[in-house]
């Protein structure tokens, strides 16, 4: 094998082993301003108030962070996983800038190739969302009044559902008849209300891939003839 030939094993031995060092590290650098400010400046929250709060969240992302990682982790592959959950973002930057790159290449999910594509878009978009953080810092004191006014706020809560929407409405077009069923199924749940996020989204994307099976082996999906497997 020569210097310049890939290797599927290396390259996610790697991987993980770069991924096992930066997240702890990553993780530790976050107490970091904590510390200063508790060290140089005294300040320090209440420890029960900190107890309380923790648990409170770690119930709500505890069940939410394990169905990501389940969800996600067969699109993106272990470089993009380990940087996307290092760098944050990830519903609503990592996994368009990672599903845009694979179909822009034409490369699946769950490949080599899908997880190449997805690591360098992914990383190109740690990058670009950096500088954008910069900018964001260095310009919030002189725009922060205009940012805050109350007729430019409400666009702020919609940049999300923006995002997610423009997206969505290219994949609908493409396999319309997929979507029928989870988008039903979505909206049903919206509308019965109370069902946490850590179940709904098990819920929606088991029915798309229940969907694009059953669709696919009728041959109403994929251009593939129904053959009985």
């Amino acid at each position: 094998m020569t210097k310049n030939e890939y290797d599927p094993a290396k390259y996610e031995r790697l991987n993980h082993l770069i991924g096992r060092l930066t997240l702890p590290v990553g993780f530790l650098l976050t107490f970091v301003p904590l510390l200063i400010l508790w060290l140089r400046f005294g300040i320090s929250p209440d420890l029960k108030a900190l107890v309380q709060g923790i648990f409170s969240i770690s119930v709500l992302m505890a069940p939410v962070s394990i169905v990501e990682v389940l969800t996600f982790s067969a699109m993106l592959g272990s470089g993009a996983m380990y940087m996307s959950y290092l760098s944050g973002n990830i519903t609503n930057l990592k996994i368009p800038s990672a599903a845009m790159a694979m179909d822009v290449c034409d490369a699946a999910p769950a490949t080599e190739e899908g997880e190449i594509v997805s690591t360098i878009a992914i990383a190109g978009s740690v990058l670009a969302s950096e500088l954008v953080i910069v900018a964001g810092v260095l310009l919030l004191v002189p725009l922060g009044g205009a940012l805050s006014h109350p007729v430019v706020r409400p666009a702020f809560e919609q940049v999300l559902p923006a995002l997610f929407g423009a997206i969505g409405v290219y994949y609908v077009m493409k396999e319309w008849k997929v979507a029928v069923v989870p988008l039903a199924l979505a909206i049903a749940l919206n509308l019965i209300g109370g069902i946490p996020t850590a179940l709904s989204i098990p819920l929606c994307v088991i029915a798309s891939v229940a969907t694009a099976r059953a669709l696919y082996k009728r041959g109403l999906v994929g251009g593939k003839a129904d053959d009985g497997s």
